[in-house]
């Protein structure tokens, strides 16, 4: 039967290698990610005064009305 000390001296060994090893897969799937996003011709030609479209995402445009929670304007 396993004491208690060594019981948790094995969760937190596991709890370790399964941090590291999600934190590589996380850098890799980023590193894909950012392989697979579509190059722009010509160099980055945003500045900061411009704003940039957003590649992955599609931008919520909420209604012109405002409502509250019950739907009174």
């Amino acid at each position: 039967m396993m004491n208690l000390a060594s019981f948790f001296s094995t969760t937190v060994l596991v709890t370790t290698i399964a941090t590291l090893v999600l934190a590589i897969a996380a850098y890799f799937a980023y590193k894909l990610r950012e392989w697979r996003k579509p190059k722009s011709s010509g160099g980055a030609k945003t500045t900061i005064d411009e704003p940039f479209e957003p590649i992955f995402l599609k931008r919520h445009m909420p209604n012109d009305t405002a409502q509250d929670e019950h739907g009174n304007s």
